[in-house]
């Protein structure tokens, strides 16, 4: 057997003579011979005569947990961790470890107190002549447990961020409610997916959530005027408002929504025909259109805040008419749209032809007024540079003849004979020169006036 290092509520023994040793941590029960009872909390040995002896079972809580204590006389109480108890089997029916209710700060729980514990009957002036009227029996022999009295629970809400630990004589209310079923997980969902149905009391839990919520509702069968059945796929938005009123108006709010939502789009499809139907599913996605929705939500404490219409699904052959037709549709669609766009492309490409055209000419035309400037400004510089030659070449001949003309006042006033003197600088050159030798002179004199001739 393996060893324990500490003794539990299995350990078990009958001891004619012995002793046991109760070390510390440990609780153990002793029966004497004549039935008494002995309670002894370990470090502590012990000595045996003819006596049971059993080990007590020790029960530990956390700061988030409690422990709910049941006496065999009936009693209930609840300590809250951190704690640790020993089950003495003569006083405690059960110990149970059980978590604290953690809240956040949109979660809230519905508690129930009972104000008082009677367990006798009671008295008429406990109970008013209208309870008495209505259950219709003589009260003053009835019990409180079997018919109860007016104002002994009370009701009360707890909202988050806290952590909860009832009393003994308070109890959580537990909602069950329509839910879908997980094929994951197996558990019920408030949201559940798209398609999902919605099944009663799929849904357990005690934590409401004080906040924007949502869920899809599928609404089948919806039958228009021309005997289409069609199905009608929502997602409604909604929020608790008043807690209060919820418990006192439904015990399923989430049932009353999907049957609420499947009266509107009842009422809608049966003012419609199949193609108006299409035609005006975005209505569907408007509040006005769920007046029995959202007066439901209001009479439970609840506000409707938006739906979202996400589609429909009819009958397997009309939807195949129908998806036949919107094939044919989309293909024409598409095939006006791919002439349209061959069209445009072709228009882009003729508008590109004539924009590159355009701008082929504007650089020509710019080409040829440069070279036009350019020619202009070459002629006007040449004109210019002649203007100014002939200019420097005017004003030279000028200076030149007015030095002549100083130069010949010089020669008059130095009495030399400007005619003469004229005429003999204006004489050309001779073409040769000749150098005449006396012995060869005759025959050049000659020679000289036959080229003279």
């Amino acid at each position: 057997m393996v060893k324990k290092t500490f003794r539990d509520g299995n350990y078990y023994r009958h001891v004619r003579f012995g002793k046991r040793t109760v070390k510390d941590g440990e609780c153990a029960a002793i029966w004497a011979y004549d039935g008494k009872r002995v309670v002894v909390n370990g470090p502590q040995r012990v000595r045996l005569f003819f006596a049971h002896v059993r080990f007590l079972d020790r029960h530990v809580a956390s700061q988030s947990q409690y422990l709910d204590v049941q006496f065999r006389d009936g009693r209930k109480e609840h300590h809250r961790g951190p704690m640790a108890l020993f089950m003495d089997p003569c006083v405690h029916l059960s110990i149970t470890t059980k978590d604290a209710y953690k809240l956040s700060a949109n979660e809230a729980l519905v508690v129930y107190r009972e104000q008082s514990q009677l367990n006798g009957t009671v008295a008429a002036s406990a109970v008013s002549d209208t309870a008495a009227a209505a259950v219709n029996v003589d009260l003053k022999d009835v019990e409180v447990s079997a018919v109860g009295v007016p104002g002994s629970v009370e009701r009360r809400i707890v909202r988050g961020p806290a952590v909860f630990i009832p009393a003994a004589e308070e109890w959580v209310h537990e909602f069950s409610w329509h839910g879908s079923i997980s094929a994951r997980t197996g558990q019920g969902s408030k949201t559940g997916s798209p398609g999902d149905e919605k099944v009663p009391h799929a849904l357990k839990f005690s934590k409401l959530r004080c906040m924007p919520d949502q869920m899809y509702v599928t609404v089948k069968g919806v039958r228009t005027t021309d005997d289409a059945q069609v199905t009608i796929h929502l997602m409604v938005f909604y929020e608790l408002k008043h807690i209060e009123r919820m418990c006192d108006s439904t015990n399923d709010p989430i049932g009353d929504f999907i049957n609420s939502a499947s009266a509107d789009v009842m009422t809608f499809g049966a003012a419609n025909t199949y193609e108006s139907l299409l035609q005006r599913t975005k209505e569907l996605s408007d509040l006005a259109t769920f007046p029995i929705l959202g007066g439901r939500m209001q009479q439970v404490g609840f506000e409707l805040l938006k739906i979202v219409n996400r589609g429909y699904t009819a009958s397997e052959t009309l939807q195949s008419m129908h998806d036949e037709a919107i094939a044919k549709r989309t293909k024409l669609k598409l095939e006006a749209d791919t002439r349209a766009m061959e069209q445009t492309q072709a228009a882009l490409e003729l508008q590109c032809k004539q924009e590159r055209s355009r701008a082929e000419m504007d650089l020509e035309e710019a080409e040829r007024r440069h070279r036009i400037a350019m020619s202009d400004l070459d002629h006007t510089q040449a004109l210019r540079h002649t203007a100014e030659d002939a200019q420097a070449r005017l004003e030279t001949q000028r200076a030149l003849n007015e030095e002549e003309q100083r130069f010949c006042e010089g020669l008059k006033q130095l009495e030399v004979d400007l005619t003469q003197y004229l005429c003999v600088r204006d004489q050309k050159e001779p073409d040769h020169h000749i150098k005449v030798d006396g012995a060869a002179a005759p025959s050049l004199h000659l020679e000289v006036a036959r080229k003279r001739e």
